[in-house]
């Protein structure tokens, strides 16, 4: 097994990113390989934290279990202590997988758009909606990168090539754009999914928990509460995406209470 792999390299003033793989399961076997390949001499400003976590029982970050694990409970403390504008959570599939994560039909089994590839079998969409709306701003740039977890050297090409784009670039609009060269059709698909999200699941993550900050509603109150807001605004979210947003508003109060 992989031991724990962590490199910080500091360029002083810019952006703060963050890059984990391995964040559950045994995909670190595979992400580590990307982590100890990737050229340093990329990052031209700011600070970068590449880290890579141990094989632990696999629990899908789609999960509000997950954070209470010993890898989700240090994945929250690095999150919370690098503040990243940038962040990319590197991951590895299955072939039998592929699917399942790039169905048009995700949103609706896991609340959550799918993946969108973006040449051999590189996937990417963004993380796990209970970290994005409790950690990051709007526009920051969190992002989930998949490979497969026994990737050619074509594959891993175009993973550091992302991961290497991601990383010298200061913003979410810089690393799009650069992204759009080269695949445009897919960045137009990521940029209709994070308007969706935000003019829905952000929406609602914002007003319940400004309520939360402001005691003027209990836990025992929230799902009433949420309820009357997606009716008063119109949101278009399903059953599972309503309970991501409480699980979300339920560890933001954990971190201000």
């Amino acid at each position: 097994m992989e031991k724990l792999f962590s490199r910080n390299i500091d360029k002083g003033k810019g952006p703060s990113r963050l890059f984990v793989g391995g964040v559950h399961g045994k995909e670190g076997q595979t992400t580590i390989k990307a982590l100890k390949s990737f050229d340093i001499s990329t990052l031209k400003n700011g600070r970068l934290l590449l880290y890579n976590f141990p094989e632990s029982f696999y629990i899908s970050t789609l999960n509000r279990k997950y954070f209470d694990s010993p890898n989700g409970i240090e994945l929250l403390n690095l999150i919370k202590k690098l503040k990243p504008n940038i962040y990319l959570e590197l991951h590895c599939y299955k072939e039998e997988s592929y699917l399942l994560l790039t169905r048009e039909d995700r949103k609706i089994e896991n609340g959550i758009p799918s993946l969108v590839e973006l040449d051999k079998g590189i996937l990417m969409g963004s993380v796990s909606p209970i970290i994005r709306s409790v950690f990051f701003k709007q526009y920051d740039f969190p992002f989930i990168l998949e490979i497969p977890c026994n990737p050619d050297n074509d594959s891993l090409k175009v993973f550091l090539d992302v991961m290497t784009i991601t990383a010298s670039s200061d913003d979410r609009f810089e690393i799009l754009r650069k992204l759009g060269v080269n695949y445009p059709q897919q960045v137009k698909k990521l940029q209709r999914y994070f308007l969706d999200y935000s003019d829905n699941f952000m929406i609602l993550f914002q007003m319940t928990s400004d309520a939360i900050r402001n005691h003027l509603i209990c836990p025992e109150e929230l799902k009433t509460y949420m309820k009357g807001i997606i009716d008063d605004l119109d949101l278009n979210l399903n059953p599972i995406q309503i309970e991501q947003v409480a699980e979300a508003v339920m560890i933001f109060k954990k971190m201000i209470f």
